[in-house]
């Protein structure tokens, strides 16, 4: 059995607006291809099998018909398919950057012992350990060299005394 992830989905919508935005243009995208698509395949059947001496154009509407109930199937299927992965997706780049921004409010306050840590295959990986290691150097630079990773909590004070 594989162990349990360090970090479990507690909610999918982090960022709601930006996420249903992210999905609805997902969305769309899937929509205008498979409206262009049904378009296309229509034109083509309908130069194909469009003879003006025939009196019965039954083919060209039984065609017609079961393109149609084809797409609609395909669509319908696709629908939830595509929703999913691109909350999913879009999940995989909000976290992370929520993550980020709350680590950089906690280095803007002084405080460098936060570090981030992210699910693998999350976005933003590799700018996630930039900033770790950012703040590694600045946690050295401000507590006078020191490796501890027991920052101090505000910005170091400028007095002669010795500590």
């Amino acid at each position: 059995m594989l162990p349990e992830p360090a970090f479990k989905r507690k909610q999918y919508l982090v960022d709601r607006n930006y996420q249903l935005q992210f999905v609805s243009r997902v969305f769309m995208v899937v929509l205008a291809v498979a409206i262009i698509s049904l378009a296309v395949s229509s034109v083509l059947l309908w130069s194909h099998l469009y003879r003006p001496d025939m009196t019965s154009q039954t083919p060209l509407i039984t065609s017609l018909l079961a393109i149609a109930t084809m797409m609609l199937v395909e669509l319908l299927v696709a629908i939830p398919l595509v929703f999913f992965l691109s909350l999913r997706q879009s999940h995989r780049i909000v976290g992370p950057m929520n993550r980020i921004k709350r680590l950089l409010q906690a280095i803007g306050s002084g405080d460098f012992s936060q570090r981030i840590t992210l699910r693998k295959g999350d976005a933003l990986e590799d700018l996630a350990k930039e900033i770790n290691q950012m703040t590694q150097e600045l946690h050295q630079r401000f507590s006078g060299g020191s490796t501890s990773d027991v920052p101090p909590t505000s910005a170091p004070s400028t007095s002669s005394s010795p500590s």
